[in-house]
């Protein structure tokens, strides 16, 4: 794995002109774990990436097939930029609402509803806006050799 570098194997599952989807399966921690079974917490999750052509990493880029097997990067730094995008900008809005509408005596029900249709508001900008934030997450791919 490379430094400053956030990679994951996955499968090719669709080819189109534009680009590709490939399947990444998540797991946690626990689905390592050699108790899973008794636990009941396991926890693995398939997730689907699209990647735009100009991102394939490849002396042939229509060399790629369905069912391929791929390693997909991404610069840690975006994943901080993700980590804030959802996390902690939402989480700022929310103590802040809060906070300034407790101290001009609000009702709690009118504070609570406030915080919560701001951060709605603040995710449906973010869906609405989806395309232009796209372009910043930028995902290479590349064949992994199978010999």
């Amino acid at each position: 794995m490379k430094k400053g570098v956030i990679e994951h194997e996955g499968e090719v599952c669709e080819i189109s002109p534009k680009g590709m989807k490939v399947k990444v399966i998540s797991k946690s921690a626990c689905a390592a774990c050699h108790a899973k079974g008794l636990c009941g917490s396991s926890d693995t999750k398939e997730k689907f990436i699209d990647i735009k052509r100009e991102n394939f990493i490849a002396e042939d880029k229509d060399s790629f097939k369905i069912g391929d097997k791929v390693m997909v990067n991404m610069e840690e730094s975006l994943g901080m930029r993700a980590v804030w995008i959802v996390y902690a900008v939402p989480t700022v809005i929310l103590v802040t609402i809060l906070l300034y509408l407790q101290s001009l005596n609000v009702q709690e029900l009118v504070v609570g509803i406030t915080a919560i249709g701001a951060i709605a508001l603040y995710f449906f900008l973010l869906y609405i806006f989806r395309g232009k934030l796209g372009r910043r997450f930028r995902f290479t791919v590349y064949k992994i050799d199978n010999n």
